[in-house]
């Protein structure tokens, strides 16, 4: 460099050599009229034909035309071929512009860097700016040829300027391109005719403009906000899909120059599916998993909305099922959840437009802004009578009440009618009659199965567990069971095999589990009933107790087919000697 010292001009010289020697070509252009002048124009990139050409922009239209340019680098390199978008940017402030494209060098295709600088005493009068054409360095290529990749993914992608309310399109569909891309230079504008002109839909156009405002978008990213996203409805052909909208800033991103690239993609089938699963939540959060009617939780939510909404009226049903604990005893939980879904059903046959809600483990509610206290009784005599032909019988409370009192006390005063009306229920020959009908039932089931005589030994003395068991389903009934291994059969969905499994792993020595094993080989012990007609068996426990097994063949043909009657008992020889 010491040849430079003391020798600025030979200094400027070598930098002005330097950097023109990076350029194919160089044209100095009037960005008002097109006039130019190349000050530098590889032979690499001589074009024949192209030495009378008037103007600069009719000089990059006749390079499209001539096919030099690749296909999807046209629309891009085109708009620099209207001077009124040239002059728009440079007039907005920008100072430097660049764009990519591939085009034909001879019988290869090269990636070129096209550039506008400005210089600083630009103005109307003096509109000159310099055009600049080099081979894209690596790193160009590689970010323009992934946004081509992204471009098979969305449906549009642009590069905006927020600071100079600009748009270059990188992947715009041809409608677009047409209606948008070819009239109007600025995103703002572009955004506010998209959503006016019916692309976005109705109930999603506020939200639209909101997003894209462009001062909020420059406060946003000023800020350090770091992308941004909108979900919303577009047209697309006939129908309305759920897009969303990424602003994401660019590799050239300033405070200054905001630079960011804009990316729509369909999300329609996400984002619906994501909905279905939110709304699954949200009524498996509401909703009681046995009777599908909504809990107590949704009960208190609605309520409470009631309670603040300024309703004109509200009648509430209460209702408790009489006589579950007693079935759940007798004939098992089975029985019970029965019970409850045809009390659900039946409320939801008769006031399938109202709220119904199951806030407890026999306690119904019904709450309607829209029946009378009168017609809401009359539904539910309706109600009552389905229920008995099933056998089953609820205790109801009804009030109503027309803006006062409050949501609360018309649901207290309809809990006590409902109290008063069970009392009534069990102090009454109903109740004796309910009684005896779970009775009956039980000793129909009994004497069906033809096992009554074995039951009725059983319950004379003490047992642990009696079960009827069909080897061919491996289902059961119990007639007696402990809470824990009703527990144990609720796990394994109330298949006996797997649930005497569990119970052999946790409560019976090891030495006398291959023995149970041999039991639940169904095909083994029916062999041995067969043969014997019942079979007998001691074991003894991990706590030390002994305890007796026996179990006997029932006859039986159909769904009964393969039934047996397995006793557990501590007092086998006593029972059975």
């Amino acid at each position: 460099m010491n040849e430079y010292k003391g020798n600025p001009k030979g200094l400027y010289d070598f930098v002005e050599d330097t950097l023109v020697d990076n350029f194919l070509k160089l044209a100095r252009v009037n960005l008002l009229t097109g006039e130019y002048e190349f000050l530098k124009r590889d032979s690499a990139l001589e074009e024949p034909g192209y030495e009378n050409i008037p103007d600069m922009y009719s000089y990059i239209r006749k390079q499209v035309a001539d096919g030099l340019i690749y296909p999807e680098h046209i629309s891009d390199y085109l708009k620099y071929a209207d001077s009124g978008y040239v002059r728009e940017r440079v007039s907005s402030g920008e100072r430097r512009i660049v764009q990519s494209y591939k085009r034909k060098m001879g019988e290869q295709g090269v990636w070129i860097t096209f550039g506008i600088v400005v210089p600083g005493d630009y103005s109307p009068e003096n509109p000159w700016a310099v055009f600049t054409w080099r081979e894209a360095d690596m790193d160009t290529i590689v970010m323009v040829d992934a946004l081509h990749t992204l471009s098979r993914i969305y449906y549009k992608i642009l590069k905006i300027n927020l600071t100079a309310d600009s748009f270059e399109g990188i992947k715009v569909e041809e409608s677009e391109q047409e209606q948008f891309v070819k009239k109007l230079t600025r995103i703002s504008d572009w955004w506010r005719c998209f959503a006016e002109t019916g692309n976005v839909y109705e109930e999603d156009v506020e939200g639209y403009l909101q997003f894209t405002d462009l001062d909020t978008l420059r406060k946003y990213f000023r800020e350090g906000g770091e992308s941004l996203s909108c979900r919303y409805r577009r047209k697309i052909g006939k129908e309305y899909r759920w897009v969303q909208m990424d602003l994401i800033p660019g590799i050239e991103y300033t405070h200054q120059n905001q630079v960011l690239i804009l990316y729509v993609k369909d999300v329609h089938e996400q984002y619906l599916m994501e909905m279905h699963n939110m709304q699954e939540l949200v009524d498996n959060y509401s909703r009681d998993a046995l009777t599908l009617l909504y809990n107590r939780h949704k009960f208190n939510e609605d309520l409470e909305k009631m309670r603040n909404g300024g309703i004109q009226r509200l009648t509430c049903m209460y209702a408790d099922v009489n006589g579950l604990h007693e079935l759940n005893n007798k004939l098992g939980h089975q029985k019970g959840d029965n019970m409850l879904c045809c009390v659900a059903d039946t409320l939801r046959k008769y006031f399938p437009e109202e709220h119904l809600y199951r806030i407890g483990g026999d306690e119904f509610v019904m709450l309607s802004v829209r029946l009378s206290k009168g017609i809401a009784e009359k539904l539910v005599h309706q109600v009552r009578r389905d229920l008995q032909k099933e056998n089953y019988a609820i205790s109801v409370g009804i009030e109503s009440g027309m803006r006062e009192p409050a949501v609360h006390k018309i649901v207290g005063a309809a809990e006590l009618a409902m109290r008063e009306d069970k009392e009534r229920y069990y102090s009454s020959d109903s109740d004796r009659r309910k009684k005896r009908g779970i009775n009956e039932e039980l000793e129909k089931l009994l004497t069906e199965k033809k096992d009554a005589e074995y039951f009725i030994k059983a319950v004379s003395a003490s047992f642990s567990g009696v079960y009827i068991v069909n080897l061919k389903l491996d289902t059961t009934r119990y007639i007696y069971i402990p809470d824990y291994f009703r527990d144990i059969l609720q796990d394994t969905d109330f298949s006996y095999g797997p649930a005497l499994s569990r119970y052999v792993d946790k409560f019976v020595k090891e030495e006398y589990q291959e023995h149970f094993n041999q039991l639940l080989d169904y095909d083994f012990l029916e062999k041995e009933l067969e043969r014997d007609g019942s079979v007998a068996f001691s074991f003894q426990k991990i706590d030390g107790k002994w305890m007796n097994l026996y179990i006997l063949k029932m006859e039986g043909q159909g769904e009964k087919e393969g039934e047996t009657i397995w006793i557990f008992s501590e007092e086998f020889f006593k029972l059975f000697s």
